[in-house]
């Protein structure tokens, strides 16, 4: 009786992994859909750094650090020069955290691609060399 038992539990083993290594063999053998797997292997060797930078694009994530980096916790910034609710809106918004994202009265307005936009009562508050601008409130918290 106990003899039967052991013996099911090594057939429902070798089943799993019989399982197991099917579905491994799929997975590889399977079209790679739009440079899923060079995306996948770029992300597994790289730091966190480097995944984010990826994912947002090296140019986006360059000058977020920036502003991450110039504006102080618990101000508020609106960003603009971004198509409304776009994933690329949606990441740097996330990015940001904790300078919370506001739509009127932000202590900061990032403006980021080469758009001209207006903002008045604001003020360049750090020089990005890249494309984009950190503008503050007044006359900026230096």
């Amino acid at each position: 009786m106990i003899r039967d038992r052991v013996l099911n539990k090594g057939k429902i083993l070798k089943l799993i992994f019989a399982v197991w290594l099917i579905l491994w063999i799929l997975f590889l053998l399977r079209e790679d859909k739009d440079g899923q797997y060079r995306s996948l292997g770029y992300l597994y060797a790289h730091p966190y750094s480097g995944k984010v930078g990826y994912l947002m694009g090296d140019e986006l994530y360059d000058f977020l650090v920036f502003c991450r980096q110039h504006i102080p916790g618990g101000s508020t910034c609106e960003l603009l020069g971004f198509k409304r609710f776009s994933i690329s809106e949606m990441r740097a918004r996330y990015f940001m955290w904790p300078v919370r994202n506001v739509e009127k009265g932000a202590d900061f307005k990032i403006i980021c691609g080469e758009g001209d936009i207006a903002a008045p009562g604001y003020k360049e508050h750090r020089k990005y060399d890249g494309a984009g601008r950190l503008l503050a409130r007044g006359a900026g918290l230096r």
